[in-house]
């Protein structure tokens, strides 16, 4: 059966935005239609229409009589994407404590093994998306799944920021890790006072690390100054 057009501008969004966050498209670079449909295996109606999409959250640019280029990180998006994601999750590990189980434990657990085993392994993708999967189980386990999914309609630049965070060598990721063990110790314990205080401090982690990322990646950002301001 063939695809809906909608599914397909859908999938060319997609394809094209996670492109963007893992850098494999970067700032400056454009983004040609032809190049595109063969890259992506889709038609040019989908892609050209993916553009609008991509346009009106900042992530690409296009330039009459030139073409469509990746725009740089929006750090204004980004400070608002963490900053919700702060205020959220502090209520969210809060309902975690008080719905964990035994077997949710365990899903944590496996979780920070899988992000270890990505870190021992030098493997920064896996790494990446281990990361996002622990914070996407602790929205499970709280049973509000839907707002994980809703913040990653908003969080492009944001995770285009925690991408770099993830390649630069000035930034230890075994605090990550470390971090999140102690969030599964205190969910282990109910401590929901020290829980929320980890996970706000865990996710200051990437404003504490602004200065080593654009250090290390000034091509990426407009200005020097840090989450916008």
């Amino acid at each position: 059966m063939a695809k809906e057009p909608d599914s397909l501008q859908s999938q060319a969004y997609e394809m094209i935005r996670e492109r963007i966050i893992f850098a494999d498209y970067t700032p400056g670079m454009k983004l040609g239609i032809k190049e595109l449909c063969e890259e992506l295996e889709l038609g040019r109606t989908p892609v050209r229409e993916s553009f609008l999409r991509l346009a009106q959250e900042d992530l690409v640019e296009s330039v009459p009589q030139s073409g469509t280029y990746v725009s740089k990180i929006n750090m204004r998006y980004a400070e608002a994407a963490r900053l919700s994601r702060e205020c959220l999750e502090r209520e969210i590990i809060a309902e975690c404590c008080a719905r964990i189980d035994a077997t949710g434990l365990e899903r944590i657990d496996e979780l920070i093994c899988d992000q270890q085993e990505a870190l021992d392994a030098d493997d920064k993708r896996a790494f990446f998306e281990s990361d996002n999967a622990m914070h996407a189980a602790l929205y499970d386990i709280a049973g509000r799944p839907v707002i994980w999914q809703w913040l990653n309609l908003t969080n492009t630049h944001f995770e285009r920021f925690r991408w770099l965070s993830a390649i630069t060598k000035g930034v230890d990721p075994e605090e990550v890790v470390g971090q999140h063990r102690q969030m599964r110790r205190a969910l282990a314990t109910k401590d929901v006072n020290y829980a929320s205080y980890l996970v706000s401090d865990h996710l200051q982690k990437s404003r504490y690390d602004y200065d080593k990322i654009v250090a290390e990646h000034p091509e990426y950002f407009a200005d020097a100054s840090p989450f916008g301001r």
